[in-house]
């Protein structure tokens, strides 16, 4: 019996200086640099999101938020990364829809969508076509006309293969009855390179990866996914306006290694919450034409959790999972 006290009180003690120890690494995070990772290439929209909020985030919290670019795989590469970091909140990744919720589904990602916690919803940016200046196609009729007329002879380009501009010109291209032949981009500015060089057709990417080429004349944007028109493409119409019953949008946010203490989440999702709606981030989302559409965590999180159940569905009808 004084054995078993003795047992229960040292596991009593464990137990008690385990739970003072988490109360004290939340009090005192962070205590070195929190790393977050990209998996996109450096200078997408997405880059320079993570970067000007890393910056606000350091001063808040007083500890560097260096950012790291692994591109690769739609996005998937760079957060298969991620989720090999420990769960105790010193490696975010800036996640997309794509890579958090569909890649995970249809293929051997080396992560699941639950391995991460979310933190906040930043952005959306609606999806366009665009193609070269001196392109035949000046609509998404001439895309679809000439894809019916010579099945699998039309390429474009998305960040990469999974990616969820991949994944919903699949669901577009089937409801057509149309065959087209997708080629990944390592991101969304690799895919709009491929573009220029004339090694696909057309780009299926968000507007703020070639808007300044469109403005100089090297690109033509002929569709954009958004509800309506957007202030900076006022002359290009909506897939809707086309006849074609569509938006196309993509978000991005920050998460976090699943297991992460909760007052280190908490910490995190305020410091988030105070950077991204500032006016310095909201004046940056308008120079990389894209919209504000912040959502705490607990909100965010429904949203993954969601798009995930739907793409799953999408994913089965389509054909890319059984």
């Amino acid at each position: 019996m004084k054995i078993m006290t003795r047992l229960g009180v040292a596991a009593a003690i464990a137990l008690g200086s385990a739970s003072l120890s988490l109360t004290v690494m939340a009090a005192d995070y962070p205590e070195k640099p929190v790393k977050i990772i990209v998996p996109f290439g450096a200078g997408d929209a997405l880059d320079a999101s993570a970067r000007v909020i890393a910056e606000q985030m350091s001063a808040e919290l007083g500890v560097p938020f260096p950012v790291q670019n692994i591109p690769g795989a739609g996005g998937g590469k760079g957060t298969a990364e991620a989720a090999k970091a420990a769960g105790d909140g010193y490696t975010l990744l800036m996640g997309s829809t794509g890579a958090m919720t569909a890649r995970p589904q249809i293929s051997n990602s080396g992560y699941k969508t639950d391995d991460f916690v979310a933190l906040a919803q930043l952005v959306e940016a609606p999806i366009g076509v665009a193609v070269k200046a001196d392109s035949p196609f000046n609509s998404v009729a001439d895309i679809v006309a000439a894809a019916k007329a010579a099945p699998g002879k039309i390429k474009y380009a998305t960040p990469g293969p999974g990616a969820s501009q991949h994944i919903n010109m699949e669901i577009f291209a089937k409801e057509q009855g149309i065959k087209l032949t997708h080629i990944g981009g390592k991101g969304g500015r690799g895919a709009v390179t491929k573009a220029l060089s004339g090694e696909v057709d057309f780009v299926f990417v968000g507007a703020s990866n070639y808007s300044a080429l469109a403005k100089g004349g090297k690109l033509k944007v002929i569709a954009l996914g958004s509800p309506e028109r957007v202030s900076y493409f006022p002359d290009v119409p909506t897939f809707r306006e086309q006849g074609f019953a569509h938006d196309f949008a993509v978000w991005f946010g920050l998460v976090t290694n699943k297991g992460a203490p909760a007052d280190v989440v908490a910490k995190l999702r305020g410091a988030i919450a105070k950077a991204a709606t500032s006016d310095k981030t909201l004046k940056m989302y308008a120079t990389q034409n894209l919209s504000p559409a912040f959502l705490d965590g607990d909100a965010f999180q429904q949203r993954i959790d969601g798009d995930a159940a739907d793409y799953g569905v999408v994913l089965k009808e389509i054909g890319l999972i059984k």
